[in-house]
């Protein structure tokens, strides 16, 4: 079942001439999925009277895990000048249903949901790009759903088995300043995420968790993530995958994998140093970029030299 939210939205980019005015297509709706109500998001940047329905569409899978599709906005916009953007929010995230059936609350459920997406938009092969936890997602779709596949982009991806995932997260724990690790222990210790509305404070540990994985500490300014007031609920919900997350290893899975993959780190990253290249062998048909200058979030720090080379792994 699909529920139409809004109908396209024109916004003018620019005052040039109306031949020449770049504006932006948007366009929302609610989809059935697994017991949940999930958003879904059109999003593309063309001219007036362009049929941006007819560009090759990518997928976007968010990370997190709780967080949604916002804070790829706008900085993503180079591809959407290409290409259509699918993004949606994953179930309990963002505008998306907190009601779930928790029988499905397994990574092999959301991979699902990307397929359920897929077939109600009346898609054929597609582009896939997860980022982060989204990685992670993208890769258990990928190993169910290869034939679906044109391409499949792991952008900053958690890693394939949670042997190498503990290791990047002790690696970034040591990227934390001190005076952020204070910080945030204190806002732990202090019982403000308990209160009743708890978002702004949850959004500060965030905050100051990627703050040690921007290449250029400035660059947290450009990241906007939204954090609701249930955001706790969410999180505990989130909490179903446990299981799943325990003791997950996917490297021989994926060497059957046969769609073209792009792996991207910042070169910041843990990973670089770590299982990077090891991932990259485990498929098939694999490329490493490692984007400089660049930590968790190179479309940010590095949006022209991220978006050359999505577009052109995708044009290969």
């Amino acid at each position: 079942m699909v529920k139409k939210l809004t109908y396209c939205l024109l916004v003018c980019l620019s005052v040039f001439s109306c031949q020449e005015k770049e504006v932006l297509f948007e366009e929302g709706w609610e989809i059935e999925v697994s017991g949940s109500t999930v958003y879904v998001k059109e999003y593309a940047i063309g001219h007036e009277g362009e049929d941006v329905s007819q560009r090759e569409p990518i997928i976007v899978v968010h990370g997190g895990p709780v967080l949604d599709h916002t804070y790829f906005i706008p900085h993503l916009d180079e591809l959407a000048r290409t290409y259509q953007l699918i993004f949606y929010d994953q179930r309990v995230c963002g505008r998306s249903s907190l009601e779930v059936d928790t029988a499905t609350m397994t990574l092999d459920g959301f991979a699902d949901d990307i397929e359920v997406i897929r077939k109600q938009m009346g898609l054929g092969k597609v582009n896939l790009l997860g980022h982060s936890w989204g990685g992670l997602v993208a890769m258990k779709y990928a190993i169910k759903y290869d034939e679906q596949l044109s391409h499949l982009i792991l952008s900053n991806s958690m890693a394939p088995s949670v042997a190498d995932w503990q290791a990047d997260n002790a690696a970034v724990a040591q990227m934390t300043s001190p005076k952020d690790q204070q910080r945030l222990n204190a806002l732990v210790s202090s019982g403000l995420l308990r209160q009743e509305k708890p978002a702004r404070y949850i959004k500060e540990m965030m905050m100051l968790s990627f703050r040690g994985q921007m290449y250029d500490t400035a660059n947290l300014s450009k990241l906007e993530i939204f954090i609701p007031e249930n955001f706790m609920i969410r999180s505990q919900t989130f909490g179903l995958l446990s299981p799943d997350l325990a003791s997950y290893n996917l490297y021989q899975a994926l060497t059957a994998v046969k769609t073209p993959t792009l792996i991207i780190y910042g070169e910041k990253e843990p990973a670089v140093g770590g299982h990077a290249g090891r991932f990259a062998e485990a498929f098939p048909n694999a490329t490493l970029e490692v984007i400089s200058k660049s930590g968790h979030f190179p479309f940010i720090e590095s949006p022209e030299t991220y978006a050359n080379a999505v577009s052109g792994f995708i044009k290969q």
